[in-house]
């Protein structure tokens, strides 16, 4: 009996040019190998920003507005994404607000994902050290196996 090498492959996007680049890759991977993807996406956990948001931005907070950015965020994965599956692929659309990598990585457990494939935005030097790597964070504590994706320079 033959065992598939993936399964579940979890596609993390931000909805950049890295993560188009990713979402190809980890397409042709669930072709590949017959497994479902998950498109996963983190929002901003706007409930929790830090107290400077009061002192720099005196806006009421709209529950609203978290739901319009979540419905935004499923559109695009629509348009961007799960429209371009072929068929019979399995698939499975995740938002979640909060950390990106926290989220992520609590995702791929929950989910039994057994590869995620995400995009790099590559950042060096002091903008590396000021920013760090979600993609660096999540490649050091998954319990899974990661592919990192860099955007191909034209």
């Amino acid at each position: 009996m033959e065992t598939k090498l993936f399964r579940r492959i979890g596609f993390c996007t931000d909805f950049s040019e890295n993560a188009d680049q990713a979402f190809a890759i980890a397409k042709e991977m669930a072709v590949k190998f017959g497994a479902a993807i998950e498109i996963i996406h983190v929002t901003v956990d706007l409930t929790h920003s830090p107290p400077v948001h009061d002192t720099y931005m005196p806006v009421e907070y709209n529950p609203g507005f978290v739901e319009e950015i979540t419905r935004m965020a499923l559109d695009s994965m629509g348009e961007k994404y799960v429209k371009h599956l072929p068929e019979g692929i399995s698939h499975y659309e995740t938002i979640v607000s909060g950390y990106p990598a926290t989220e992520i990585l609590r995702l791929t457990e929950e989910k039994g994902i057994d590869l995620l494939v995400m995009g790099s935005h590559g950042l060096t030097g002091l903008a590396h050290v000021l920013f760090g790597s979600t993609a660096e964070r999540i490649v050091r504590r998954a319990g899974c196996s990661v592919l990192t994706v860099r955007l191909k320079k034209s």
